[in-house]
C-alpha cells in the first residue's frame, strides 16, 4: 500500500559477492485496506511499519550483457548520485577496489560516472549531459 520507494544504492561487502545494493521500502498500514480505499470507508489509516526489501545489483549487469545488442550499448546511472550501477559491459565492475598501502585494508567504493577519472568515456560524457547539460546546469 501507498507509495514503494528506494533508497540510495550503496556498497555492500558484508557478505560475497561484493555488489551495489539498494533497499526497496513499502509502508505497512492499519487497518490494511489494500489499494480499494472503499474497504474501509471512513476509517483513518496509520503507517505502524514498513517491509523493507534488500536488492543486490550485480545481477543487473549480468542481464544487460545477455541482450546480445549488436554494438550497442546500454548504463545505469543513478539521478541522485551520478553513481554507476550498471552497463551492458559484464567485464566493467561497477565499483572500484581501494586497498589502503599501509595496512592493506580493501575497501569499496561506487564509481561517479561523470568524475573526472571515470575509465569509461563513452559513459562518462553522456553522464555528463544527462546530469548537467541537460538540465540546463553549468559546469
Amino acid at each position: 500500500e501507498g507509495d514503494v520507494t528506494f533508497s540510495r544504492v550503496f556498497m555492500w561487502d558484508i557478505n560475497k559477492p561484493v555488489t551495489l545494493k539498494t533497499h526497496g521500502i513499502i509502508p505497512i498500514f492499519y487497518p490494511q485496506c489494500g489499494v480499494d480505499k472503499s474497504r474501509c470507508l471512513g476509517i483513518q489509516q496509520k503507517r505502524v511499519g514498513a517491509w523493507v526489501v534488500g536488492f543486490k545489483l550485480h545481477f543487473l549487469s549480468q542481464y544487460l550483457s545477455s541482450l546480445q545488442l549488436k554494438g550497442g550499448f546500454i548504463f545505469y546511472v543513478e539521478r541522485g548520485t551520478g553513481n554507476f550501477i550498471a552497463s551492458s559491459d559484464a567485464k566493467f565492475d561497477t565499483f572500484r577496489t581501494i586497498v589502503d598501502e599501509t595496512t592493506k585494508k580493501v575497501s569499496y567504493a561506487p564509481y561517479e560516472a561523470n568524475a573526472t577519472d571515470f575509465p569509461l568515456k563513452e559513459v562518462k560524457s553522456r553522464v555528463h549531459w544527462l546530469l548537467n547539460e541537460r538540465e540546463g546546469k553549468t559546469t
